[in-house]
């Protein structure tokens, strides 16, 4: 009975005691079962890490009942921000443990498992636990003290779960494969070309130019310590890689790249089958670009052409059926709207839809897209190609043709009254360099008869088309009076009107009624002056046509002139005299782009001759015109134009594809492509979403998801005289270049050898050096961050 009445009473103090430290403690201090680590020290209530816990002395029982098992580590994910894999083993993807679980059971099966872990495994058994998602408490342990590291996990931990089972590294740790190479540089290097043969090449060339003697000259460590990065391209390669990129070194092929052109057409056969395409160039022999390609087909209809013309030789329409035949003097027309569209608006409004990925451009990148062209250099082309673009433009509005899903003519308006089909396709009036002649204007033209007709996008003709509005149909004057005369005895007619003949008149404006008024002195200032004289009357053509004979036959072989005899007799029909060619005659120009001779019809103009051609004035990059084409020369690395391009169409352009976002890729990415961006930077192929050029260098987000990691800097001290080649062996006559043929990065020939588990294990053995799991390897492969606290800002 004692006995009894003694537990009775320890109970009862128990009890007692129990109570009392309920009552007079502070909250729920004396629940817990030791202090938190300092990093969770000001934590004071039990529920904000275990969810199931109130905030009450005896809310803990509720903890007993069996609850949400990832409960209390959903709790710790609101200050420790991962991903939705939080809980797979390593916060892995399932896809990423299935590849290494996979690797990891072929090695297992040759591994010896030692004693220790089998042992384990019947003691302690994780398998289940593992497919349920593993919670933070399996490897972090609080209440451990302040001091306690809860990052820290043992060897035990780690081998708990895995397939291949060891005791240390320098034991059973299976062996190194491939390390470090997962995927092959993104940088296309070959250290062994470079090495044995061209630096020694250039040595021997150019004793001063600078040549890397060290790894350090290319190669530093970040301050994040994973990376060995290398050097910016303005320190390591531009001495001997500049002048590729801008195209001092191209030996054939032109140096810039083909951005906007006037293709070349077979104009004999479009005029044979009454294809109306209006003035083109003859003498071209320019390829439609692959970048007008993409231009043009920013739109359905464009689309629907562009495949039209797929496999259609333009210079040979010989064999090509009425639907190409129409097709191509569509394209004709889409090209002239384009270049009228890009000289009248912003190149942003213009292309901000190039149809690629569907999204606007931002107007920035529109201007990289284009490198900034300056408008003049379009209009030049323009004036010099295609001088009556406004006019015909004006003349010809755009129109569906039903059925064929694109723009195109149909029907050209006879462009004067005694105009013959000849007259229409240029007939033998034409520009130097085998430019098409003048074009006669429409009946309904603005063009003023008496004068010579001004190359669109010049201002006033620009002007003329801008400033038209709903008065079109009043009659016009189309040749003011000077102020002053009481007499005029020059033609005019209201615009719309067949003149009939040159000496057709009309009445005076209202401003020459004025009968009586004083004859007043030209102004003294030039800029207050008529531009009277720089468009002579139809008196004044026929007595320039009287003496281009004689001024003919002075003109050199090849000079640009048309038959005066046909001007005349043109004058003399009554046909319009801005429809005779009365130039006076010009030396040759260099070639068909390098200067343009005066057109037919227009004021003369003086030109500058130059020896340089135009490929060369753009040495260091830009803009220039040549061969019915206007290119663009690459300034230097990391060029604005040649990047966004490649950005732009490279998700659209899978290998093989036929598209024009595709041959726009192609075109940058090929082997002697201009800029020569794909002669150092890779390019990897996208499942199903095209290719990519690797400009970005390799950094530790790059790293993220791996499990293994390495820094360089405490091995720097022990590798002696050999360096870098202690741990990186340089290996020759591997197939290293020939691995960047395809479009894999995982398929590789790495020019060094890979990293022997031997070589570590000098050093990382028992008794030297850590040999811990966590030295070099990662848990958490895709990191633990703390997010920002969201505060909100003070009200005043």
């Amino acid at each position: 009975m004692g006995r009894d009445r003694l537990a009775r009473v320890l109970a009862l103090a128990t009890l007692v005691c129990l109570g009392a430290g309920l009552v007079l403690t502070h909250g729920t201090e004396m629940l817990m079962p030791g202090p938190l680590a300092s990093a969770h020290g000001a934590i004071e209530a039990c529920s904000t890490c275990h969810a199931s816990s109130g905030s009450g002395k005896l809310s803990w029982i509720r903890g007993l009942a069996p609850g949400e098992p990832h409960a209390d580590s959903k709790a710790c994910l609101t200050c420790h921000k991962m991903p939705e894999t939080a809980f797979n083993p390593h916060g892995a993807s399932d896809e990423a443990l299935k590849q290494s679980t996979e690797r990891l059971i072929k090695i297992a099966s040759t591994t010896p498992v030692p004693l220790s872990a089998r042992a384990q495994d019947a003691a302690f058994p994780t398998h289940d636990m593992v497919k349920g998602g593993l919670e933070c408490a399996t490897c972090h342990q609080e209440h451990q003290g302040a001091n306690f590291d809860l990052s820290k996990v043992s060897n035990e931990q780690c081998r708990a779960c895995h397939s291949v089972r060891f005791d240390s590294f320098d034991g059973n740790h299976p062996k190194f494969v491939t390390y470090p190479f997962e995927r092959r540089t993104r940088i296309v290097y070959d250290h062994a070309g470079h090495f044995g043969k061209h630096y020694p090449e250039v040595a021997k060339k150019d004793p001063s130019r600078r040549i890397p003697e060290t790894c350090a000259t290319c190669h530093d460590s970040r301050q994040d310590k994973r990376v060995m990065a290398v050097a910016p391209f303005e320190q390591t390669c531009t001495g001997c890689h500049l002048d590729q990129i801008v195209g001092k070194e191209r030996a054939s092929g032109p140096k810039g790249v083909a951005f906007l052109s006037v293709p070349g057409l077979d104009v004999q056969t479009l005029k044979k089958k009454n294809a109306a395409i209006g003035e083109w160039p003859e003498a071209s022999e320019a390829e439609l670009t692959p970048f007008m390609k993409v231009m043009i087909g920013r739109d359905e209809r464009g689309r629907a052409l562009m495949k039209a013309l797929d496999g259609v030789n333009l210079q040979d329409l010989s064999t090509a059926s009425d639907a190409q035949i129409k097709a191509v003097a569509a394209l004709a027309w889409k090209t002239k709207r384009l270049f009228h569209a890009l000289i009248k608006g912003k190149a942003s409004d213009v292309l901000g839809n190039f149809g690629i990925g569907g999204a606007t451009l931002s107007a920035g990148l529109v201007a990289d897209l284009t490198a900034s062209m300056p408008r003049d250099v379009i209009a030049g082309a323009q004036q010099q190609w295609l001088p009556n673009l406004a006019a015909e433009i004006a003349a010809h509005p755009e129109t569906d043709a039903a059925g064929d899903g694109w723009s195109t003519i149909t029907t050209e308006t006879k462009l004067a009254a005694t105009a013959d089909p000849d007259e229409l396709f240029g007939g033998h009036a034409r520009e130097a360099g085998g430019h098409r002649g003048r074009m006669r204007l429409a009946e309904d033209s603005d063009t003023i008869p008496g004068r010579r007709l001004l190359p669109s996008g010049t201002p006033r003709s620009i002007d003329a088309e801008r400033n038209k509005g709903t008065d079109d149909d009043e009659p016009r004057m189309e040749r003011r009076k000077p102020e002053g005369s009481d007499k005029d005895d020059r033609p005019t007619a209201p615009s719309g009107k067949d003149t009939g003949s040159a000496d057709t008149t009309t009445k005076p404006s209202d401003g020459d009624k004025q009968a009586g008024a004083p004859v007043k002195p030209p102004p003294s200032d030039p800029a207050d002056q008529s531009d009277d004289l720089l468009f002579p009357t139809a008196e004044e053509l026929r007595g320039i046509a009287k003496e281009a004979p004689s001024a003919a036959k002075e003109a050199p072989s090849g000079a640009a002139g048309g038959s005066s005899d046909a001007a005349n007799a043109k004058l003399d029909s009554g046909a319009p005299p801005y429809a005779a060619d009365t130039r006076a005659p010009t030396a040759p120009a260099k070639s068909a782009d390098a200067a343009a001779a005066p057109r037919g019809g227009a004021a003369s103009e003086i030109s500058i001759e130059s020896d340089v051609d135009p490929e060369s004035w753009a040495e260091y990059g830009g803009w220039y015109r040549q061969d019915h084409a206007i290119y663009y020369r690459p300034v230097g690395h990391k060029d604005k134009f040649i990047f966004s391009w490649l950005v732009l169409t490279g998700p659209h352009a899978t290998k093989g594809d036929t598209s024009p976002a595709a041959a726009v890729f192609d075109g940058l990415t090929g082997k002697d492509a201009q800029g020569a961006c794909t002669k150092c930077h890779s390019v990897d192929d996208i499942q199903g979403k095209g290719r990519i050029v690797n400009f970005a260098p390799a950094s530790a987000a790059a790293k993220t998801g791996r499990f293994t990691k390495f820094v360089h800097e405490p091995h720097f001290a022990i590798t002696g005289d050999r360096g870098c080649l202690t741990c990186h062996a340089l290996e020759k006559g591997r197939p290293y270049l020939k691995s960047y043929e395809q479009g894999n990065p995982k398929v590789f020939a790495s020019d060094f050898g890979a990293v022997n588990k031997d070589l570590c294990q000098t050093c990382h053995t028992a008794g030297k050096s850590r040999q811990d799991c966590l030295l070099c390897h990662s848990y958490h492969v895709n990191g633990v961050t703390t997010p920002m606290m969201s505060t909100k800002l003070p009200i005043q």
